[in-house]
Formats: C-alpha cells, structure tokens, sequence
C-alpha cells in the first residue's frame, strides 16, 4: 500500500445500486485523517490497544510487519468484490488464509509505520477501485467525543491543604 492514488476511485452512487453486506466501523473512534488524493483512505484515532473488527466477514488476504508507511497492517477480502486494509495496527492476531467475522479480533491499534498517534488507517476498495469509506460505513465523529463529569466533580471533590 502507498499513500497516492492510482486507477479510478468509485463514486458512491456506483456502490449503492451494488447489494452490499452491512458494513461496521472497526473500533469506536473519531475521524483524524480524510480520505484524499493523497491519502487513499481514512484515519480513526482512538486509543491505543483497542481491538479491530474487520469492517464485514471475509478471509485474510495478506499480513505484513512493517516499519514504514502502513507499519503492520492486515489486508481482507470480503463478498462482493471488497477489500480492506487495517493499517498501523501493532499486535495482530490472524493469519493469511482465515476466515473471518464481524466478531474476529484482527489485532489491536498501534503505532507501526509512519505515524504520530495511534489509530487505524482503513483503506477500502471494490473490483480493485478505491472508496471513500466514509461513504459506506457507518458516520464517524470528526472530533474526540469528550464525556465531563465536571460540574458533578466540582460538588464532591474537597481540597485538602
């Protein structure tokens, strides 16, 4: 995997009219990096060890252990002429060949490769043709969701000098 495009990116509209399986995100998260020319698929930040799903059932087309670019990243094919790639993952726990489902823990998130903080790097594509994925999956925050316990900790916790 390289991070400029090559060949067509397919439009939504060209996926949609396709019977697709039900897709999931891999991890809960947020997205840090679109999907661009030059960024041929999206980032979900998250924290660091947190398990990946693969996206939908599908069998391990190929596992490599890198220190550039994508670092340890896992590639599945799925039905339909998909095909994801989980990139940055630190440990991974499939093998080449594995058939997979949406409950399948395909390894965890890391910080392999060219990265500064941990996430996923998900790149999809169909019959080889890149896709946004944020197109297909499920709509992703663009920000860490931030949960205060503020005003309730303002009421209970006491200094002490």
């Amino acid at each position: 995997m390289n991070f400029a495009l090559k060949g067509e990116v397919l439009a939504f509209q060209e996926i949609q009219a396709e019977s697709m399986p039900v897709l999931n995100l891999p991890h809960p998260g947020y997205l840090s990096t679109r999907f661009s020319a030059f960024h041929p698929g999206i980032d979900i930040a998250t924290g660091f060890g947190m398990p990946i799903h693969p996206i939908t059932e599908g069998i391990v087309e190929e596992i490599q252990f890198g220190f550039w670019g994508l670092g340890n990243y896992i590639v599945i094919s799925h039905p339909s002429g998909l095909r994801s790639t989980y990139g940055h993952t630190g440990r991974i726990f499939v093998k080449k060949d594995q058939v997979v489902s949406q409950n399948t823990t395909l390894g965890t998130v890391g910080m392999s490769g060219a990265t500064s903080g941990p996430h996923t790097h998900l790149e999809i594509d169909k019959d080889g043709k890149l896709i946004d994925p944020t197109t297909i999956l499920p709509k992703l925050d663009e920000y860490p969701k931030i949960i205060s316990n503020q005003a309730k900790l303002s009421k209970t916790l006491k200094l002490e000098f």
